[in-house]
């Protein structure tokens, strides 16, 4: 006998061996299935409850190993991410260093047709230079004052004077630096006394023009140290009265002397010379005057 509860095969048993349902109750079990419900014994119950239970459980444990999931794909692409942009960031820098080098090419390119154009006619091209060249007027002040340290660190060094770095570059360095922008700061202050209209870059590029011979004075100076001290002291010397020539051309060539100021264009012109040369001998006389004592010297001369 099939048991109604369960489907089970009983044979002719009064009871149903899996379940433990009254097979002689069948008509009044499936008429009044709630009170078939309430025979069923505990354990069938029990076992329903549980796996019911058990079957609600599972896919309880689901988002949360789906979160763990989503948690390691968040953080491999994490990684994935802060890799890229370590590889983006050094890909930029070697952009941004590979830019830097052909700009310093091309501001050397454009330097050199500069300076040898200006070498030809110095006075000329600074009459139509602009604000553009002052970056050229810059360059040619900062060869004068390497230029000009060189020369002190290689005569240092050939008659074996102490402190070497410090004494034959370093401080010639800053001596000429500051020279070369007094001269600057001067060629300002008489332009706005004369209440003259400039442009202060067009002022920079104008007396770097004119600085341009000077430049090649400090070269052959340099190369002249191995072959005669007197040539490369002349050399230096020629170098530096440039300086005063070129503060001179730049001033003169601007229409001084418009205003009734109180003092003359003349005499503000010679204060910044005489300035300018107060500041020469103080820095750099006592070097000069060193070494042309040496080269009059008889141990001195090559």
């Amino acid at each position: 006998m099939k048991c109604p509860v369960c489907n089970h095969e009983n044979g002719d048993a009064q009871f149903c061996e899996r379940c433990g349902s009254n097979l002689t109750q069948t008509p009044s079990l499936v008429k009044n299935p709630e009170s078939a419900a309430a025979s069923e014994p505990e354990y069938t119950r029990w076992s329903s409850t549980q796996a019911s239970s058990s079957q609600a459980s599972v896919p309880s444990n689901t988002p949360s190993v789906s979160i763990h999931k989503e948690q390691a794909r968040e953080s491999t692409g994490t990684n994935d991410h802060a890799s890229a942009g370590d590889n983006s960031s050094n890909q930029w820098n070697n952009i941004v260093q590979n830019e830097k080098v052909q700009q310093a090419k091309e501001v050397s390119k454009q330097y050199l047709s500069y300076f040898l154009s200006v070498l030809a006619r110095p006075y000329q091209t600074m009459k139509t230079v602009g604000d553009q060249h002052s970056l050229n007027g810059w360059l040619t002040m900062a060869l004068i004052a390497v230029l000009s340290s060189t020369y002190f660190l290689i005569t240092f060094s050939r008659i074996g004077m102490d402190g070497l770095f410090i004494g034959g570059f370093i401080r010639p360095l800053l001596f000429t630096v500051i020279i070369l922008i007094a001269s600057i700061a001067l060629m300002y202050a008489i332009l706005k006394i004369e209440k003259i209209t400039f442009r202060p870059k067009t002022l920079v590029a104008q007396f770097g023009t004119l600085l341009v011979p000077a430049v090649v004075s400090l070269v052959l100076a340099n190369l002249f140290i191995i072959i005669s001290y007197s040539i490369a002291i002349a050399l230096l010397v020629v170098s530096y009265i440039i300086i005063f020539v070129a503060l001179n051309s730049v001033l003169f060539q601007y229409p001084l002397n418009r205003t009734k100021a109180a003092i003359d264009s003349m005499y503000s012109v010679l204060i910044a010379n005489v300035v300018v040369f107060f500041i020469l001998y103080r820095l750099l006389g006592e070097v000069i005057i060193g070494l042309i004592g040496m080269m009059l010297s008889p141990f001195g001369r090559l």
